[in-house]
């Protein structure tokens, strides 16, 4: 979906919870902009790894909300520096971004309440880096998410 077409849902679906306002009152808009799909982020730290090897980390994506995502939404797994990855996953089709540094992985529309979809991407550390941690984020993106704030989460990557 393009970017205007986002922009375009996005407007839409904000009028029509105005619509409920005016039509219904708040509480009704409540119930009716609140129930749409609410993604939620896991990642659990991945292995520590060597200098020069990789480790896996297995993000996730959960529907917290109460219909399915009208649209489709990319989980992203942003490394740092001297840290490359890729990814696959059975729910979406993952690619690495030039650099290596992001994997994105797109999510067809359709993800069902309570559904989750989980990524395996593969954490290669380059040769001769010191022992350190090492922040990755993994987010996700879908236009009008209720509660964005829940859309993103830090791991850690141990080089040992």
């Amino acid at each position: 979906m393009s970017v205007m077409s986002r922009l375009l849902l996005s407007r839409a679906l904000r009028a029509a919870c105005a619509a409920v306002v005016l039509a219904a009152g708040p509480a009704a808009a409540a119930d009716t902009c609140a129930a749409g799909a609410d993604l939620v982020v896991s990642a659990a730290d991945p292995a520590p790894v060597a200098d020069g090897d990789s480790t896996l980390l297995h993000p996730a994506v959960t529907n917290a909300g109460g219909t399915a995502t009208a649209v489709p939404f990319t989980l992203y797994v942003h490394l740092p520096p001297g840290v490359v990855g890729t990814g696959t996953s059975s729910g979406a089709t993952c690619s690495t971004l030039p650099f290596g540094h992001t994997v994105a992985c797109a999510v067809p529309a359709g993800l069902a309440p309570g559904a989750s979809v989980t990524a395996e991407v593969r954490i290669s550390v380059a040769s001769g880096m010191d022992p350190e941690v090492l922040d990755g984020t993994v987010e996700a993106e879908l236009p009008d998410d209720p509660t964005p704030g829940n859309n993103s989460r830090t791991f850690r990557i141990t080089i040992v």
